[in-house]
């Protein structure tokens, strides 16, 4: 669970600088509505939240840890983002 909690974050960070950087680019847009509002105000406040709400989540999730649901949630969000990075990667090489 550690490991795959610790993997959730790093790619959530990757995907901050990722969209980060194809959004300053024009190269995206961000689909979030929460997101692309916060990301109006500039990067900092927008990686900041991001990060901010996946601390958050990891912490929460990590308390409870033990409980499978929480296993199988960790689970899903964990193939939800290594998809979300390997759509990210074949755009920007694209």
């Amino acid at each position: 669970m550690k490991a795959a909690l610790f993997l959730v974050l790093a790619l959530n960070i990757l995907d901050a600088a990722f969209t980060s950087f194809m959004v300053s680019n024009a190269l995206a847009v961000e689909m979030n509505p929460l997101m692309g509002a916060i990301l109006k105000y500039g990067i900092a406040p927008f990686v900041i939240v991001k990060l901010g709400i996946i601390f958050l989540s990891i912490r929460v999730l990590w308390k409870h840890r033990s409980k499978r649901i929480t296993q199988i949630g960790t689970g899903i969000c964990l193939c939800t983002y290594m998809s979300l990075m390997l759509y990210l990667v074949y755009n920007l090489l694209s």
